[in-house]
């Protein structure tokens, strides 16, 4: 029995599959984003204030001023719960305007990697060997999968940029977790960064957060190289994430040509 994955572009229908998918790749980083925040300076700062606050305003024991700390986490908690939340909130309208979004010109698009298994799988997908492969060269193969179920495991998107000409953004890069490991994430990058070359953009972009470390280092193993680290607000300025804005230089830049000149 053969299991594929096919890398194909977007068609009507793929909308609750992708939403769910996407939904549950940014809540699977919600653990980590917490546990990070813990450990941010802005956490201890916080509890040392209002410790400070209760002991000397309100001349509470200092024993009983430690309850600080676990109302500073379950805030820190709230917080990114919150901003995950409204992060999702956006993403879903997004999917849902895909075929706007994506499909409506030739310079961007939006894939999905569907995996092919038989309807009554016997074994768990981490234990199955896919064979990872584009649409192009499923139909080339004219390999039979009729009879077979179809589930999408993988999303990545590539559009234009509006802050930088000639450039292009990939978004949406996820991998269901029993789907991981198997070469899919690498596919899709690859079909996106194709995608790119061929549609005559300069470079492609892809941002990545300090706890999405997995996705950053197969772009890093891809050929991306570090273009700026920079602070994304969470709660205000006070509480931020480190962003990793990595890019594929496809063409010379303008700074390259004239260093060359």
């Amino acid at each position: 029995m053969s299991y594929i994955v096919i890398v194909r572009a977007f068609k009507p229908g793929d909308e609750i599959s992708c939403k769910e998918l996407i939904r549950n790749s940014v809540m699977s980083s919600l653990g980590a984003t917490f546990r990070g925040m813990l450990f941010k300076e802005i956490t201890f700062q916080l509890i040392i204030l209002l410790s400070a606050i209760m002991f000397i305003f309100f001349g509470m024991p200092l024993t009983i001023c430690l309850v600080v700390i676990p109302i500073v986490v379950i805030l820190i908690y709230v917080g990114t719960y919150i901003s995950f939340a409204v992060k999702q909130a956006e993403i879903n309208e997004e999917v849902t305007n895909i075929p706007r979004l994506y499909m409506s010109n030739a310079f961007s698009c939006f894939w999905v990697a569907e995996a092919f298994q038989p309807y009554l799988m016997t074994r768990h997908p981490k234990e199955v060997h896919y064979t990872v492969i584009t649409e192009q060269q499923y139909c080339q193969a004219n390999m039979g999968v009729s009879l077979q179920a179809k589930k999408i495991v993988g999303t990545i998107g590539l559009s234009k940029s509006h802050r930088l000409d000639k450039c292009a953004w990939i978004k949406r890069l996820c991998v269901h977790k029993q789907y991981q490991r198997k070469g899919i994430a690498a596919c899709l990058l690859n079909t996106a960064v194709q995608f790119a070359i061929e549609a005559g953009y300069s470079c492609a972009n892809v941002v990545a957060s300090e706890y999405t470390e997995g996705g950053r280092e197969l772009c890093l193993k891809r050929g991306f190289e570090l273009e700026q680290m920079y602070h994304k607000p969470i709660l205000g300025s006070y509480i931020t994430i480190l962003m990793y804005e990595l890019t594929y230089q496809i063409k010379p830049s303008e700074d390259d040509y004239l260093s060359q000149i």
